[in-house]
């Protein structure tokens, strides 16, 4: 009887044990947002990326080299870009996708995407100054600091809008398709 009292109570530490672990394991599963796949709009956006990529035309001078897409601060992102598409070339360039920390946008690159906004975007939109660089984000008055293409949710999709006269600044030829998508606020 006595080894019976025993085994129950070593039964009961052992789901108790086992409790524990899993609250454990699940309460250590919250990760950082930055890596969250789940956001719905993650692989529109990602699709935005290349058919941005795709379907716009650079300065010859932008033709050298790879093809630069730079994602600042979020790698979900860039996770999803990749299972997606891979690194397929853009042309005759191979296409290089660049996960930026927080010293963002730099000179050289093709597209830039980020979720700055305020001084941040700016800073980001300093650094790029008036090279060929479609500047993609998602801030609601994105449009008027100087980015090229703002991501909104319209009619409960994921669109954009398109601001032509910054791509016409950066030397940006937006492609009749990408024109054609964009929506007006």
């Amino acid at each position: 009887m006595q080894v019976l009292a025993h085994m129950k109570r070593g039964t009961r530490w052992l789901a108790l044990g086992a409790l524990l672990a899993a609250f454990w394991a699940f309460q250590a599963g919250q990760q950082d947002p930055k890596l969250d796949t789940t956001d719905p709009h993650l692989l529109t956006t990602a699709q935005y990326l290349y058919h941005f990529a795709k379907d716009n035309d650079w300065p010859e001078a932008s033709k050298q080299g790879p093809f630069v897409i730079g994602v600042k601060d979020n790698p979900a992102l860039v996770r999803i870009f990749a299972e997606n598409y891979g690194t397929p070339p853009i042309g005759d360039q191979p296409l290089r996708l660049e996960e930026l920390d927080e010293e963002g946008a730099v000179e050289g690159m093709h597209i830039f995407y980020t979720d700055a906004q305020g001084d941040e975007l700016q800073a980001d939109l300093k650094r790029i100054g008036g090279s060929p660089t479609l500047v993609m984000t998602r801030g609601l008055e994105a449009l008027a600091r100087g980015v090229t293409v703002n991501l909104i949710v319209h009619e409960g999709l994921l669109r954009y809008e398109l601001n032509q006269q910054d791509a016409d600044r950066r030397g940006v030829l937006v492609g009749n398709r990408i024109t054609s998508w964009a929506v007006t606020r």
